[in-house]
């Protein structure tokens, strides 16, 4: 016994699961075998009796065989994790619902799975009773239960010598089941005509509609499989092949547990022609069709079958407790195990109410299975952390909220809730009369992860659900010439809706130019401010649909599912990418809207940047209507060194007829750019002061050292700081105070040498001051930037990957990085040089973690966040539009 309980604690405990696969012993057959003895019992008369009552022969020949392969074989798919990972479904379960809240799951599924093992053990104990009373044997009072007892002794006794043991048991078990299985049925069909039992119809039940006693019928075969995913993926863990542990779940579940299903059927309708009455006790129905010779045979069905099953079910679900509950000894979580089953053989009632508790279990088991296969192959994409899962020492990831994934559970919850709004097992009411056709367990599995996936698709949520992506990182690169989806249309009344709700507030205001008329395809060139822009284009496109240009950044934010139904293409700043000209290309050219924000950052001080010459090449290749819409006041609102939003900012936009499509043809690219740049050129405190837009919120000023990084006073290089709505020199003590109209006046003239007095300046005067000072600077020969910088790789839309520390270099050729792949573990230089980037991607506190410059390749994006001083974004830009400018020159 202490070797059976070592090796119980080896497979349940990290140390040694994973099982690795020298240790799989299961091939097909044997798994096969196993299983297929966990599901055949003497329960499967029951449901073959249950299912007579509904349907005829025929419609249930093919629910039982057809509905229940259907469901195991798209609910048993996450067995292929176990086969992979040598593991059983409670430990990635674990990331579904919490490192606590498995553990109440596994509680839950115990309570309300374990019923089936009473209903064993009562049909066992009447057929020993009827068995009995064949050959002339009088049993005493009592001996129901007592014999019921018996059942769950002997299969608790066999659980406790372990897998080894049911293995060899079911080697020799399952053939002797089958081939009993087999006489019993060709006795059903010789002991009446044939044609009684092909043609059996029930007679008419309670129901009026006649559609409903077949939608239950599949209903029960559904849930009379799915009832079994608790406990799936202990056996199949040890298979040597993903292939064979899952046909062996399907297959051993659906072929010989359907089969037996039919066995009973056929046997309770013989049983109604002979006698008139209905019986699921093989032994009793044996006895009367074929004598008491022929019934001897039910001994060994009945005894071994739900003897057997009981062994089976007691180690799976011992050793799933054992998983979650480490600490308990193996044998007394069999115990309690056995004890459960016992108070429910001495309640008695369990098989009365065989229908209603079928159902029940269901209503939770379709949630369970399909929050498994939604966040096995959707959520998580086959990919765990190992390490969070077992609960490892720094390892919090599936930790969440004290343990409890509230996500998962809800998740649960919701679909529990919904198949019992659509039919109540006890009362046999149906509620929702076209949901009940799907069948309850089928909508409540179809629900509940409809509702996980969308949840988890929603950012935050995304977000607390995929904690693990830091410890498992998901390495595949960007599908870039994947075809953009037209924008959802179910979505679009919602994304209007939000998009004025939250624009109205700031009083925007629409001006078309030369629009009227114009219909798709054609070409939308924006001004790009802040995150605003998103919500101000739509409401000017409105009521078309379009096709946005968006960073890989913004999909790995919000989610990929949620950008592609918004209609963005994925792309990745400053460098060349074809696949998105192909992509632009084809929603121009399946006559959509194509809306593309060609400065491709932020504006750092609120006027424009320079427009690539890309863009007008872009424009005679696409010969299609060009639209320009230039913003004014997205910027104010929320000025990127400052995303904090100042609610007296008001929005306008115009929108303008650039060229038509004969016009775009026949126009020259430098025309084109010089138009396109004037009609895209715009300054937002100029157009502030011009209108009068008082903006007085308090810290209007805060982060504005950032783009104004040095001191216009002393010349000091990142000693700027600010606070309120006051800029400051922490080297020479100069002060500048914002005021209402966006203008910097000059509160102190500093006492640092070289200080003077500057008593108002222009916020973009400023700016373009500091770069003529790095454009003096590279002329003279004087910059050069060499660093230490943390790196995190962002190669798809699903999670950003550390790289660790790294090295950044930047001269008159270009950038130089060099860090350690995440790919192989080895060290390796990029280089970016000067002449293929026009600018550089910046940031001031990028999701809070301070300022950052990105570089990119085709497929992957670095984050460049600094680990020392004498870095600084903005001067950064700088130098790289100087570099390019000379490169071209």
């Amino acid at each position: 016994m202490k070797r059976v309980e070592e090796q119980i604690a080896r497979e349940a405990v990290f140390g040694i699961l994973p099982v690795l696969p020298g240790e799989r012993r299961y091939g097909f057959l044997d798994a096969f075998l196993v299983l297929s003895g966990y599901c055949i019992a003497t329960w499967s008369y029951t449901q073959g009796a249950y299912l007579t009552s509904l349907v005829g022969f025929k419609q249930l020949l093919i629910g039982a065989f057809f509905g229940a392969i259907l469901m195991l074989a798209v609910y048993q798919l996450p067995v292929i994790l176990s086969v992979r990972y040598g593991i059983d479904i409670w430990i990635w379960l674990r990331s579904v619902f919490g490192l606590r809240g498995v553990k109440w799951i596994s509680l839950l599924i115990i309570a309300i799975n374990f019923p089936w093992y009473a209903v064993c053990c009562d049909l066992f104990a009447s057929s020993m009773e009827n068995l009995a009373g064949l050959y002339g044997l009088s049993l005493p009072p009592g001996s129901h239960l007592l014999l019921e007892l018996a059942c769950v002794l002997a299969g608790t006794l066999i659980a406790c010598r372990g897998i080894g043991t049911i293995t060899w048991t079911t080697r020799i078990l399952v053939p002797a089941l089958l081939a009993v299985g087999a006489i019993v049925m060709a006795v059903g069909f010789r002991s009446v005509p044939p044609e009684v039992i092909w043609n059996y119809t029930p007679e008419p039940g309670e129901y009026a509609d006649r559609a409903v006693p077949y939608i239950m019928s599949i209903e029960a075969n559904f849930a009379f499989v799915i009832t079994l995913v608790g406990g799936m993926a202990e056996v199949p863990r040890l298979a040597k092949t993903e292939r064979g542990g899952y046909l062996a779940g399907v297959l051993g579940q659906g072929l010989s547990g359907s089969f037996f299903v039919v066995v009973g059927a056929v046997m309770a309708i013989a049983m109604r022609h002979v006698t008139g009455t209905m019986s699921e006790d093989p032994t009793r129905m044996l006895a009367v069709l074929a004598g008491p010779s022929l019934a001897l045979c039910s001994l060994l069905l009945v005894a071994f079958a739900n003897i057997g099953t009981q062994a089976v079910g007691s180690y799976i679900y011992g050793v799933m407790l054992k998983s979650s509950f480490p600490e308990t000894d193996y044998r007394r979580l069999i115990g309690i195990l056995a004890f459960y089953v016992g108070a429910l053989c001495v309640w008695g009632k369990i098989v009365e109410y065989f229908g209603a508790f079928l159902t029940i279990s269901a209503c939770v088991y379709a949630p369970l299975a399909a929050l498994l296969f939604v966040d096995f192959f959707f959520v998580r994409r086959q990919r765990l952390a190992f390490r969070s899962a077992y609960g490892l020492k720094g390892h919090k990831a599936y930790v969440y909220t004290r343990g409890f994934n509230v996500v998962g559970l809800a998740a649960l919850a919701a679909g529990t809730a919904f198949s019992l709004m659509i039919y109540n097992p006890v009362t046999g009411v149906i509620h929702n009369r076209f949901l009940f056709t799907l069948t309850p367990t089928g909508c409540s599995f179809l629900a509940s992860g409809c509702i996980y996936w969308l949840l988890c698709n929603l950012p935050g949520i995304r977000r607390y659900v995929r904690r693990d992506l830091t410890e498992v990182p998901d390495p595949k690169p960007f599908d870039r010439f994947r075809e953009p989806p037209r924008q959802n249309p179910v979505a679009m009344p919602f994304i209007w809706l939000w998009c004025y709700l939250v624009t109205a507030r700031a009083g925007l205001k629409i001006r078309k130019k030369g629009m009227k008329g114009l219909k798709p395809p054609f070409l939308v060139l924006a001004t790009h401010h802040s995150f605003t822009d998103f919500y101000v284009t739509p409401r000017v496109l409105f009521p078309h649909r379009a096709n946005y240009v968006s960073e890989l950044e913004g999909f790995e934010n919000f989610g990929e599912w949620l950008y592609r139904q918004s209609g963005c293409l994925g792309t990745r700043k400053f460098v060349d990418d074809l696949a998105l000209v192909k992509n632009i290309c084809r929603v121009l050219g399946r006559g959509g809207i194509l809306v593309l924000y060609p400065e491709a950052r932020y504006a750092n001080v609120g006027t424009n940047s320079k427009l690539p010459l890309a863009v007008a090449k872009l424009v005679k290749l696409c010969k299609v209507p060009v639209v320009t819409l230039n913003m004014k006041g997205n910027y104010l609102q929320s000025p990127i060194w400052n995303l904090r939003i100042r609610r007296e900012a008001r929005l306008e936009a115009e929108a303008e007829l650039a060229y038509t499509a004969e016009e775009a043809k026949r126009a020259e690219v430098g025309d084109i750019y010089r138009k396109l740049s004037r009609l895209l050129a715009y300054d937002e405190y100029a157009w502030q002061r011009e209108t009068g837009l008082r903006i007085t919120d308090s810290f209007r000023a805060e982060g504005l050292h950032l783009p104004l990084y040095q001191c216009r006073t002393c010349g000091a290089v990142h000693r700027m700081a600010s606070k309120g709505s006051e800029l400051f020199c922490t080297a020479c003590g100069a002060g500048w105070r914002m005021d209402e109209y966006g203008t910097l006046r000059q509160i102190n003239a500093g006492d640092g040498e070289g200080s003077s007095t500057l008593p108002e300046i222009c916020i973009p005067d400023w700016y373009e001051w500091q770069r003529e000072n790095v454009r003096r600077r590279i002329a003279a020969g004087w910059y050069y930037l060499e660093i230490r910088v943390r790196v995190e790789a962002l190669p798809n839309a699903v999670n950003f990957i550390d790289c660790g520390a790294g090295r950044l270099t930047h001269g008159p050729g270009g950038f130089d990085l060099t860090f350690v792949d995440y790919e192989d573990g080895q060290e390796k230089t990029l280089h970016f040089s000067a002449a293929s980037m026009s600018s550089i991607h910046t940031e001031y506190d990028y999701r809070g973690k301070g300022q950052c410059v990105t570089l990119s390749v085709p497929d992957n994006t670095y984050f460049l966040f600094p680990l020392e001083e004498g870095f600084n974004a903005t001067e950064i830009q700088f130098a790289v539009e100087e570099f390019f400018e000379r490169s071209h020159s």
